[in-house]
């Protein structure tokens, strides 16, 4: 099994998880044979235009050869498009506006964020549209592109005063995978907050992970979003998942202590889960797959042209 990218490497502590290497995007499109595998596209939002085609085509490169690819990056779906398409599926209720869209704006409050950065919100929530404006004058100011900003209506329900929770949960193929929640006293949950969620909480994510309650709902939106591969970040509001973002390169770590036993045990089943789910999709070892697509193999001799300029007089 092969990724692209560098935030799995927890991975490899994990019991009984198969065997795995870790590709570059640049090793990937300087290769001249590829090995066999199940591949898995990642962090397709990091790329430009030209490194996201030449990913394409190294996919449709290994799929030709009858691989198992997970996660097209010709159908890379980004933050907006995605929030946009759910919203339109009824299966978000919350909107997204792009800042020329900013005089539409009739649902509030809202908050600002950026599109591809994985940094939560810019701005504390918005009530107005004159508010709205300085925000967005202020965020410009302060160098955020104007492309890459997004304006989102507020969608979270506390679980109890001061207490919000965000859940999560993986796709691997054809199986949804839950993983740990975070909780926060702040409606943006993102990196948790240590002593503020209490033993039926963590006795409740404990049942989530053995019961995964929503994984019917996640998988439509992972087939909204177009993703074979990844990380559903989600939140509960009037009972009903809403989706956040879908990561395609989420980093992994592991919960090896905690004051609560049930934080432990989930961290554990997580673990267990998360690797029969990849045993699920790994695919036995075979000769190495040449790579004759015509982009692929002018980009290996663009890159040795301007690796040898480099050395010349």
């Amino acid at each position: 099994m092969t990724w692209p990218q560098v935030t799995h490497r927890k991975l490899m502590d994990y019991p009984g998880v198969p065997a795995i290497r870790i590709w570059s995007y640049d090793a990937l499109f300087r290769a001249r044979k590829l090995p066999a595998a199940t591949w898995i596209f990642t962090d397709m939002d990091r790329l430009g235009f030209w490194e996201l085609e030449l990913a394409a085509h190294a996919w449709q490169e290994l799929a030709g050869h009858g691989l198992r690819v997970l996660n097209d990056p010709a159908r890379f779906c980004p933050r907006f498009p995605l929030l946009q398409r759910l919203h339109a599926a009824g299966f978000n209720r919350f909107a997204v506006w792009r800042l020329d869209q900013a005089a539409c704006v009739d649902r509030w409050p809202v908050f600002l964020r950026t599109e591809s950065a994985h940094r939560g919100p810019l701005t504390d929530l918005i009530e107005d549209p004159a508010q709205l404006g300085r925000e967005i004058d202020q965020a410009l100011a302060a160098g955020y592109p104007e492309r890459d900003l997004m304006i989102v209506e507020y969608c979270a329900e506390p679980l109890r005063d001061n207490l919000f929770r965000k859940l999560a949960a993986f796709r691997v193929g054809d199986r949804i995978v839950t993983t740990l929640a975070v909780h926060e006293g702040q409606w943006a949950a993102k990196y948790g907050q240590e002593g503020i969620a209490g033993a039926d909480l963590y006795r409740e994510e404990l049942e989530n992970l053995s019961v995964n309650p929503h994984a019917e709902r996640l998988m439509q939106a992972f087939e909204i979003g177009r993703v074979d591969y990844g990380r559903v970040d989600y939140a509960l509001v009037a009972g009903v998942p809403q989706v956040y973002e879908i990561n395609s390169n989420p980093t992994l770590g592991r919960v090896l202590e905690h004051p609560d036993p049930s934080r432990v045990q989930a961290g554990r089943l997580w673990e267990q889960n998360f690797v029969a789910a990849l045993a699920a999709i790994d695919s036995p070892s075979g000769p190495a797959v040449l790579v004759q697509d015509r982009k692929l193999t002018r980009q290996r001799r663009r890159d040795r042209f301007m690796f040898r300029s480099r050395w010349l007089p």
